[in-house]
């Protein structure tokens, strides 16, 4: 059966060796497209000329909000607006963007002030968002509660890399979003993911690698690539009490939903 690899970083130098090669033992595996995100302005361009060289490769373009979110400027912005108004055939969504408090390389007011933006270009254009949240789940969340309540608009987004609680995936699911998961939801100590991941609503799932980042347990300590979501595929089935042929139907449905792929 079919899967989408809905978050990975082709374009990362990690790949620069071997990128064909990886895009090839994807397919072998089953993986027929890649969401293919761009973290900051730096790589925007590189990520959308390879959606231009392969078909199977759609991209989102944002701000990180740790890694590039101190690159984000009102000039910088309008350059994000233009290049998804002209590439909208490759843009699928915007971001990834959110809160991520677990390193200090950009502050919380520039991140939440990129967040917002971003959340607002996303209803601007119809694109869904995608959420990247370290040791911020609260205050995502209420920036998220307090952008629905201000547009009146229902969200269009997923949390990407989900790792938080049963609790924070209710709140999750109640405001509209879908679930990523990824290579964690297969390490030992992920009961708690796992937990989150049976009792999530099977239309809000989605799989993804992150690659070259958090590859599964069988391969932990190597660079993570598309191929590995399978074995992400697996446990999830195996979670949900389903064949692997059910749970790669389910989610590729999911995600042809989410990014109009």
């Amino acid at each position: 059966m079919p899967l989408i690899d809905t978050h990975c970083h082709l374009s990362y130098p990690d790949f620069d060796a071997d990128r064909e090669a990886s895009v090839t033992r994807a397919a072998e595996a089953g993986v027929t497209r890649f969401v293919n995100v761009a973290t900051g302005p730096d790589c925007w361009e590189k990520y959308l000329a390879l959606a231009r060289a392969d078909a199977r490769v759609r991209v989102t373009l944002g701000f990180h909000p740790n890694d590039t979110a101190e690159s984000y400027t009102s000039a910088r912005f309008e350059e994000l607006k233009a290049l998804v108004t002209q590439e909208r055939a490759l843009v699928v969504a915007i971001g990834e963007t959110g809160l991520d408090f677990f390193r200090d390389n950009s502050g919380p007011e520039i991140q939440a002030q990129a967040f917002r933006a971003q959340l607002g270009l996303a209803d601007e254009t119809g694109l869904p968002f995608i959420l990247h949240c370290r040791k911020a789940e609260r205050a995502m969340l209420d920036e998220l509660t307090a952008h629905r309540e201000r547009t009146g608009r229902a969200l269009n987004g997923v949390w990407h890399c989900f790792t938080a609680t049963p609790a924070f995936m209710r709140e999750a699911v109640e405001l509209g979003l879908y679930l990523g998961f990824g290579g964690v939801l297969t390490y030992p100590k992920a009961e708690e993911v796992r937990q989150a991941a049976r009792e999530a609503p099977a239309d809000r799932l989605l799989l993804e690698t992150d690659a070259p980042f958090l590859a599964p347990q069988t391969k932990r300590g190597k660079r993570n690539e598309p191929a590995f979501v399978a074995e992400t595929a697996k446990m999830l089935a195996e979670v949900r009490g389903l064949t692997f042929e059910a749970l790669s139907e389910l989610t590729t449905q999911n995600a042809h939903r989410l990014f109009k792929l």
